[in-house]
Formats: structure tokens, sequence, C-alpha cells
């Protein structure tokens, strides 16, 4: 289809929309200017009442209902007359917001002729053309919603307003009711707070950075890692801001409201930027993130003093009591350096309960549980085989434990992947290890064996034949990110991931192979009591069989009784146990992620420098804090079973050949199987009579006797 040119109708149409636009909005401005005046003469006569209650602490309430965090805001404030703002402040204010402030009433026609022109060629709404007058009422007298007539009602009122208060005194009400970051509402707060000094004293490069926060104050300046003892954000964390700021320069050289030697000087000036504090109490790694949440998923403005009220699903007792073991079972032991997550949730509804995100929050700010994403080790194995289960692989398909070597050509060049066991034993040397006694006569051992061991090497083949697709695929319909060019190793953990993440996958194992998300905010109001959000009531994601789950409960209760979880178990009456430990190659990252029926928890130890830690192992530390954890949890936790699933049949399994066990087989296992996939073959391996009177249900003694006529 041609394009239109300048003389024909299509051209036409378009050019006299656009008059018709430009022609049109000043006078429906001012039509429902007098319109809102004479509808709500007491609302802007009572302005200056409302001006100084724009800011409301935001409140936090936990899993009760009962408030727990108070983020501040009117504290946060102090108005200052208009003549105490330095000339650089105030021009670099002007400069950044409004240029022309002093030469429009309220509303900017030539920013708005160009905004319209500028959006319409775009085919986008990308250039706004707010005046500070505007800006003031929108904060002040109007509620937050985006609507084509509150757009026009905050129009009218900058109109009336202008005359009302007047240039200077406009001015004044915007510089101190700005909000800044961090709870900082108007200039003098921000100019004590990031630079410990008053607004009469900023320099022209301070004032040009306060003035470039001020279109998105936490988004150019977001929450640093506050490494020990460090107040200062660094150059990378400004880089943003920094950028802004040079530009907000520039436009006042341009307008020559600086010199050239000034906007150089300003350019190379060392600002020694503040870092916010942090108020004390426990959970602050837990609030961080519902404040993240509030400004990135909610899109909410002003969360500190903006009078938000937030209802979350904290759990107050629980994480004190996290913090207590972490503090008493890890730090008091752990080198200097070695950092901890850790996150707590309800399994069937997905509300996190309690996280910690490191050893120490005034120390480092950095979210560990949320924000870093690091290798899992084996404890990405279960989802690995739920997908093989889902696939009628069974607990007792068996697969050669033995030095593995894959070989391909990718672009010309030869490839080698060539994975090892953790402590490099394989086939019937492991066994003989893990058991004294007997003779393997094979380095053959069932999934279930090589599941309760961790064995690496099982693991790889068992992707190899599952399909590297198939289990990405699972993996996203829990939210886990896992790269396909990652290759076989995604069996062993090489694929980052985030300590919530991770553990928040591990729901399907409580909830019939139904994934839930990660919870934390169940409603949020604003100061009126109006509901901005609540949680929606989703429906659980169904990603495996109840089948599989079963067959997965049991395999995961054998590595806390008899694997690699040993260090997580303890004896309480019908307490189901259930985990999987993780190491990452070398130790850098040590895991461990378990549930009771009413508590998933996962523990992560590891070093920001991703360091190695030759001791350490994920069946070691990470699982007795969660022993540890758990046992002093129970109390607060409600009695909860495990939901129901099918029944299976149980049938001694032979762990080398994944036969039917005779009284030959050296070693023994349980498991429970559905009629289609229950073997009835005596194993060959070790000849003997079947153990009629060890492990086997009695459908399985009926079902061998009939196949086999006895």
């Amino acid at each position: 289809m041609p394009e239109a040119t300048k003389s024909s109708p299509a051209h036409k149409r378009y050019s006299g929309f656009l008059l018709l636009i430009l022609l049109g909005t000043p006078v429906v401005m001012l039509l429902a200017g007098g319109i809102f005046f004479f509808s709500h003469r007491d609302a802007l006569l009572d302005f200056e009442r409302k001006i100084g209650s724009i800011s409301n602490n935001t409140l936090f309430y936990d899993h009760l209902g009962s408030p727990f965090r108070s983020l501040k805001g009117l504290e946060s404030r102090e108005v200052i007359p208009l003549a105490e703002f330095s000339r650089e402040l105030q021009l670099s204010v002007l400069a950044a917001e409004d240029s022309r402030f002093f030469q429009h009433r309220g509303i900017d026609l030539l920013r708005i002729f160009g905004a319209i022109w500028t959006n319409l060629q775009s085919g986008s709404f990308r250039q706004g053309a707010s005046t500070i007058t505007q800006q003031l009422v929108k904060v002040t007298l109007l509620d937050p919603e985006k609507t084509l007539s509150r757009k026009f009602r905050e129009m009218a009122i900058s109109i009336w307003l202008e005359f009302y208060l007047g240039k200077e005194k406009i001015l004044e009400h915007y510089l101190n009711s700005i909000y800044l970051g961090y709870g900082n509402y108007g200039m003098e707060k921000a100019a004590t707070g990031y630079f410990g000094t008053s607004v009469s004293s900023l320099s022209l490069a301070q004032s040009a950075f306060l003035a470039a926060l001020i279109k998105k104050p936490e988004y150019y300046l977001r929450i640093p890692d506050l490494k020990a003892g460090r107040v200062l954000f660094t150059p990378e964390e400004l880089k943003e801001v920094l950028l802004r700021q040079q530009l907000i320069l520039k436009r006042m050289n341009e307008l020559e409201w600086i010199s050239h030697q000034q906007f150089q000087q300003a350019l190379v000036e060392q600002l020694g930027v503040r870092v916010p504090r942090t108020e004390a109490g426990s959970g602050n790694y837990f609030v961080q993130h519902v404040i993240k949440l509030l400004q990135t998923k909610h899109r909410l403005v002003q969360v500190y003093g903006g009078g938000w009220r937030v209802w979350t699903t904290f759990h107050p007792e629980l994480q004190k009591i996290l913090e207590k073991v972490i503090q008493k079972h890890f730090i008091q032991n752990a080198p200097n350096g070695r950092q901890i997550a850790a996150v707590a949730l309800d399994p069937n509804s997905g509300e996190v309960l309690a996280l910690s995100g490191g050893r120490d929050f005034e120390a480092s700010s950095f979210n560990r549980a949320t924000q870093a994403e690091r290798q899992p080790g084996s404890a990405i194995k279960p989802l690995l085989y739920a997908t093989a289960l889902d696939q009628s692989f069974q607990p007792n398909s068996t697969f050669e434990d033995s030095v593995l070597i894959y070989n391909w050509e990718d672009e010309g060049e030869e490839k080698i992947y060539a994975p090892k066991n953790y402590d490099e034993l394989y086939g019937e040397e492991r066994l003989l290890r893990n058991h004294l006694g007997g003779e393997y006569r094979s380095d053959l051992m069932t999934l279930g064996k090589a599941f309760e061991l961790s064995i690496n090497t099982i693991a790889v083949q068992l992707l190899d034949a599952v399909g590297i697709r198939n289990f990405i695929e699972k993996s996203e319909a829990m939210d886990l990110e896992l790269k396909k060019e990652n290759g076989l190793c995604l069996a062993l953990g090489c694929s980052e991931t985030s300590l919530l993440n991770l553990t928040s996958a591990y729901s399907v194992f409580l909830n019939q192979g139904r994934y839930v998300s990660p919870v934390f905010i169940k409603r949020i109001e604003d100061s009126s009591g109006n509901l901005i959000f609540r949680s929606p009531m989703e429906e659980p994601r169904e990603v495996f069989s109840s089948k599989t789950m079963l067959q997965m409960q049991d395999l995961l209760g054998r590595v806390i009784e008899n694997g690699t979880g040993r260090n997580a178990l303890w004896y309480e009456d019908n307490q189901t146990l259930l985990g999987k430990t993780g190491t990452s190659s070398n130790s850098r990252d040590a895991w461990f992620v378990g549930a009771i029926p009413a508590l998933l928890t996962g523990f992560w130890i590891g070093h920001d420098e991703n360091l190695p830690m030759p001791e350490e192992q994920g069946g070691r530390t990470p699982a007795r804090l969660w022993r540890t954890f758990n046992q002093e949890a129970l109390s607060l936790l409600p009695i909860r079973e495990m939901l129901p699933l099918p029944e299976p049949i149980h049938g001694a399994t032979c762990q080398v050949s994944g036969l039917l066990a005779t009284e030959n087989c050296p070693d023994v296992a349980d498991y429970p199987y559905f009629d289609e996939h229950l073997s009835t073959q005596l194993c060959d391996l070790h000849p003997g009579e079947i153990l009629l009177h060890r492990f086997q249900s009695p459908s399985t003694q009926e079902k061998f006797q009939l196949e086999n006529g006895d």
C-alpha cells in the first residue's frame, strides 16, 4: 500500500485531526477548569491544609493482620521557605521538570502541542508535558487513577491554582513536597539524607543530582548492596541517575543559566552520596522484597510514606526462630565472608512466611534468597526424576553407574562432557562402600538407589533418556528458567536459579503434583481504604501426576532416612520428612530443600565471590539447619497431614537388578508401584527364594503367585 503524500486525502484527514486536537485542547481545558473550580472551590481554598498531609506512613501487616513495620512519611519532610533554597537548586529543578515555569499559567501549551505531535508521530505516548504546577496538583488533590478525565481535571486545577497561589508559593510547595526516595519528602530532607547538608548549601552538582531523582527516585537510586561499614553509593550504583544529572546540567548550560566553566566543574565533582539507613527489626530482607514488589509488580509510587496499607504473609514468630537458628548454628561458627539464605513457605498456599537473605542486613542488603542465582547442584534432581517417573520410568528402572564420556561436534569443534560422581566412586565399589557385605555382581543400580545416594552419572543418563526439552518444559511450568545451552549438565544443577524459585518448585511434592507460586502480598489498600490489589485465588498449576508424586515422596523420604540428607533426620511421631541435598562443583554452593506437611523450607550457603568450601556440602550445615529450624517451628504450625494420593502396592526390590528381591539380594528396598508397573520377575543376579516375609504387601504376593503358578 503506497504511503500518503502531503496532498493525499489520507494526509489531509490526518492533518485535520491533528489541528482539531491542537485547537480543541485549550477550549476543553478552560471549560473543564471553570466547571471544576465552581464545584470544587472548597478543595482549592483548603489547599494549604491538603499540602501538609500528602505523606502518610505506609504500614505492613503480618499474616494475622497485625502491623509489624511502618515506612515513614511525615517524619521525613521539613518545610523550608523558598528564599532558603539555593539558586542552583531552584534552577536545576526548573531545568529538569519545567524550564518555562515562569512563562506559562499552570499548563504549557507549547509543551503540550509538542508532546502531542511527537506522540502522534511515534504512535505511542512517549513524551509527557506536565508542568511543576500539574505535578503538585497530582500528588495533593487528585486520586492516582490514570484516565483522560483525570488529566483534564489536573490541567484545569493547575490553571486556577496559579491565580490562587502564585508562582513562588507553588514552587515552594513543590520543593517541600516532592518525593525523592527512601522516605525523603522535600528537598531539605533529601539534601540531609543524601549529602548531610542543607538546601542552602548544596553545590551545583548536588542540586542537579537531586533534581535528577524527581522523575523516578527509586529507579535511579536502587537499594545498594551495603558491604560492611560502607555508607556511600558506588559510581556503578549511581550510573543511571548521573546520566540524568549530566543531561540537566547540559540543559542549564544551553539555557545560559550557568556558564560553560560551571558546567564542566559540576560534571567532575565527586558527590559522595550516602546510602539510606535501614529501620532495625526482624524480617528486613522480607520487607525489602515486599517493597521491591510494590515498586515493580504493583507500580506504586511513593512506597515510603505513601500511606499504603499492605497485608503480607509474614509470620513474625517463625521469622524470629529462623534468625535465631541462623545466628546460633551458622554465624557463630561459619568463616567470615560465608553467606546464607533461607526461605520458609506454606507448601499448599505458596505464602512466604519467613525469609533471610544474608547473615547481616546492615552489612549487606543484597537478598541472596531472591536476587542471587546460583547453581543448585543435585537439589535439581527431584524435578528431573519426577519428569522421568511421569514418562513411565520407575524407581526400579536400572542404569549402569560407571564413568561416562559424551562426545559430539559443535561447529567443527569436538566437544567432550565427562560427568563424575562427587566422590569418584562407581558401581559395585560404591555399593560395597555404602553396604557392608554381600555380593553385588554388577554395576547396575536402580533409580531409587541412585536418587538416595545422589549418583551423578545416572542422573545424566536419565536426562539423556528423558530429553532436555521435556525437562525444560516441566521446569518452566514451575517458573524455573533452565538454560537449554547447558545441555546434559542440567541434570547436575549447572543452570543457575534463586533459592526462592527452587524452594517454591518443590511445592509440587506436597500438592499432588501441582505447583503454587510464592505469595508475599495478600492485599493492598490506599490511605483512604480503597482496595488496590487482592491476591487472586489462583488454581495450582498441574505439572506431574499424583502417582508420580507418591513415588517421589517415597524417594525424598529415603534421602533423609538413608541417603545424603541423614543430618536432616529427626524422630517425631507420624511426622513425614522430605528433602534433597545439593552441592555445586567444588562445593561453591551448598543447598538443602525439604518439607514437613505444613512447611517447605530451603537453605543455601556460599560466598558472594563464588569461592570453594572444601569442607561443606548440602548434607552437612544446610541439612542440620533445616532440621533445627523445623524442630523449633513445629509448635507454631497447624497440624497437617499430607494430601491424599493414590494407594500403591509395595514390592521388595533388588537395588542392583531392579527385580523382585530374593533372600540373597544384598540391598533391598520396598518401593511403591502401581499395577501396570509392578515386576513379577525374580532377581536373576542373586538367585534364591522370594522375600515373602520382608516388605512384600499381600497384593504383591498374590500377583507373583498367579503369574508364576505357585
